[in-house]
């Protein structure tokens, strides 16, 4: 076994198990592996692994679900399991974080995998003794001569012995999880539940570990005088609570009274009596502190106390005989303990009272802490190590601006200079333009060929059915469908798509159709609800619909991905071909433009960009006239106005983009709700290299571009107007105008 951990790693990729194997075992942890299988997950968890590392993007498995099966198992739900993700792969990392206890990001970080591993197993360690202390308390509980019954903070009742049943009547599988409130008549229950209520914020702690008398409810519905005592502790955060219940009557007291100590439990155990003489001491108790038990019964408490708390220990045992005041009693206290060879231990005390037949009693559980005392200094040295590099990473992070602020003075200083001569900065800001367009189509690509794959088992599955005469026809004007669908979606607002999908989705499951989820929101962008799905059974029995309705929604996905390649794609040789126009190195085709079009299509673009979360609201006229324009050049304007809008919201907000006609004009106005712009900027804002974006982060050259392409171009203008909580940039183009090819106005 390690001396620091044992790791058990789940993944399929050989690089990596290799490189967190590298990293774990030099640092002296134990790195085990496992095919990402349930069963041999489970099996694998015999060794008692202090944390598992599960790679989030298992091909062959369910990452996810396998968490989940750890932490629904009871042998496994207190081992935290940690995810292996990509930086750069949000959705994985969402659902990771959702499911497990930590998150790694591949590249690995060595420093950092090491820093999470350590604070996991710490975690996990902790776990362990918490559910190690439950189990031999619910020994020594199930040992109990008198009943014992404990209850977290909410009331509900966790731990339930024999002599609880024997007393009470309920058994233990009939308790457990239920209010404790139950054992009280209902005539007393509020009052029970106030007090309780008074106890769990700190009130009415003078009751905690004195004995009461209150009545009881069996089972059955009698009622018996009880007495109770009660102690209380916290752990993890968490507050708990132990009574002892006992029927009031007369019996004597002797040795046996506290016979019941329990021998199994992992913490010290310690009864003395109303003078601080030793009546009960467990085995526990004797590997904690040294002695053994006919070592300590009979000799009192200083054996274990240190000689310098002597005085308070007696002082306090006095008080608390003579006025009842306790400030220890009924607390769970870290205090320090003397034991046989004379060594100072670190411990966790909580102690109870209680009174039998008029004398006075206190039992003391006793756990040593300093295991955990280690833990924490551990965690403190880390946190340490941490901040040190934090604050290492600050001053060459500093370093670097001043760096980088000298470096951006010498740019300024070149670009006052010699500002049409900027090829550079000027490529720098066309390469951000055809970023957008390039992840859109890389993502598409990458998306259509998985989607790709599934269509080619369905279309196996298609060509079984051997469809002929109108069935067949049915199926191309299916298809037909799925390809108009792909470039002009049916359109729903969001609450309508969310009921749409909900519903074709719970069809799909009545009839038997698998990932019924993934298949519904295709369906509903194809326009395709309920009655459609069941007019296909005119024309297809059951089992061939199912293939059907499996078939045309992967149709459609392919589809609707092609076209948002080619979409990404065409945008990139639009703003190609736009730059060589600016740079008089070629001449783009004037064509008829709906300007509608060019606006979603950016919109697209920026899909991402939006999605962090602004709010788009379209306002376009039904009727709207296209216009001869350069295409490519008008959609360079739309995303330079409607990328700089969301930058100037921050992210966040609504854009509203309008598209109206007026008079012989065409008029499309982008207006954000942002903090708007200071008069300087405003009067400035279409001057070359003018930009209020920090640097590295804009060229000043997109709105100087935009309006040459609308003013000398095409024959319009664009203006703009800000005022404290908004910024709307205005366009108008006219309609019938053939633009100009040279740049020139006529």
């Amino acid at each position: 076994m390690s001396e620091r951990g044992t790791i058990l790693l789940v993944a399929e990729s050989e690089g990596v198990l290799r490189e967190l194997t590298g990293i774990l075992e030099p640092e002296r942890y134990t790195a085990l592996t496992s095919p990402p299988l349930p069963d041999r997950v489970l099996g694998s968890l015999r060794v008692h692994p202090d944390l598992v590392v599960i790679d989030a993007g298992l091909r062959n498995g369910d990452a996810i679900a396998l968490a989940a099966a750890l932490h629904a198992d009871v042998g496994t739900d207190d081992v935290p399991v940690a995810f292996v993700a990509p930086a750069d792969d949000v959705g994985i990392r969402v659902r990771a974080l959702a499911a497990g206890d930590d998150l790694m990001s591949t590249p690995f970080d060595p420093q950092d995998v090491l820093d999470r591993v350590e604070r996991l197993v710490v975690v996990s360690r902790l776990r362990r003794a918490l559910r190690e202390s439950q189990a031999g308390f619910r020994e020594a509980a199930a040992s109990e001569r008198e009943a014992v019954v404990t209850a977290d903070e909410r009331g509900v009742i966790r731990g339930w012995n024999d002599a609880a049943t024997a007393l009470l009547g309920h058994t233990e599988a009939q308790a457990l999880g239920q209010p404790v409130g139950m054992l009280v008549p209902l005539r007393e229950r509020h009052r029970f539940r106030a007090s309780l209520d008074r106890v769990r914020v700190g009130d009415d702690r003078h009751i905690i570990g004195a004995s009461i008398d209150l009545s009881v409810a069996r089972r059955d519905g009698t009622e018996f005088l009880a007495g109770l005592s009660y102690a209380t502790w916290v752990f993890g955060g968490r507050r708990y609570f132990t009574g002892i219940v006992r029927e009031l009557e007369d019996r004597a007291v002797d040795a046996d009274a506290f016979g019941s100590v329990p021998e199994a439990s992992i913490d010290a155990i310690v009864s003395a009596d109303r003078d601080g003489r030793i009546v009960a001491w467990n085995s526990a108790a004797t590997r904690v502190l040294g002695y053994e038990e006919e070592e300590a019964v009979g000799r009192l408490l200083d054996l274990i106390v240190p000689p310098e708390f002597h005085d308070a220990h007696h002082a306090g045992m006095r008080r608390y005989a003579e006025t009842g005041e306790a400030k220890v009693i009924g607390r769970t206290v870290e205090l320090s303990a003397r034991t046989k060879a004379g060594e100072r231990i670190p411990i966790e005390l909580s102690l109870s009272t209680w009174m039998i037949r008029g004398e006075r009693f206190y039992t003391g559980i006793i756990r040593d802490i300093g295991e955990r005392r280690a833990a924490e200094a551990a965690i403190r040295r880390s946190e340490r190590d941490l901040r040190a590099r934090s604050a290492e990473l600050r001053e060459k992070n500093a370093a670097l601006e001043g760096t980088l602020d000298q470096l951006s003075r010498m740019q300024d200083q070149l670009i006052l200079q010699e500002k049409m001569a900027s090829l550079g900065r000027l490529s720098a800001g066309m390469a951000h333009e055809l970023n957008n367009p390039a992840s859109a189509a890389q993502r598409g690509s990458s998306q259509a060929q998985a989607a790709f794959a599934k269509l080619q088992v369905t279309q196996l599955e298609l060509g079984r059915l051997g469809l002929y005469g109108s069935r067949l026809e049915r199926l191309r004007e299916l298809d037909a469908l799925a390809a108009e669908r792909a470039d002009r979606p049916a359109e729903y607002g969001a609450l309508e798509r969310s009921d749409r999908e909900a519903a074709v989705e719970s069809w799909l499951d009545e009839h038997g159709v698998a990932e019924a989820g993934e298949l519904a929101p295709s369906l509903v962008s194809l326009g395709i609800g309920i009655d459609d799905l069941e007019r296909l059974e005119e024309v297809f029995p059951e089992e061939e619909r199912r293939v059907i309705v499996v078939w045309l929604s992967q149709k459609y996905l392919v589809y609707s991905l092609l076209a948002e390649v080619a979409v990404g794609t065409t945008r990139m040789v639009e703003l190609v071909k736009a730059l060589k126009t600016y740079t008089y190195m070629d001449q783009a085709p004037v064509q008829d433009v709906d300007v509608r079009h060019g606006l979603d299509n950016t919109l697209v673009m920026l899909h991402n960009k939006l999605k962090r979360g602004v709010r788009v609201v379209k306002e376009y006229d039904a009727d709207l006239p296209t216009i001869q324009a350069h295409a490519s050049e008008l959609n360079q304007v739309w995303t330079n106005l409607i990328d700089n809008a969301i930058d100037a919201m921050g992210g966040e907000g609504t854009l509203t983009v309008r598209a109206r006609g007026e008079g012989d004009r065409i008029v499309v106005e982008v207006e954000d709700d942002g903090p708007g712009m200071s008069p300087e900027a405003r009067s400035r804002v279409f001057d070359p290299f003018f930009t209020t974006k920090p640097l590295g982060e804009g060229t000043g050259l997109g709105l100087p571009i935009s309006r040459n392409i609308i003013v000398k171009k095409h024959h319009g203008d664009l203006e703009v107007d800000s005022g404290p909580a908004f910024t709307r940039f205005t366009a108008r183009l006219p309609v019938g105008v053939a633009p100009s090819d040279d740049g020139e106005e006529d």
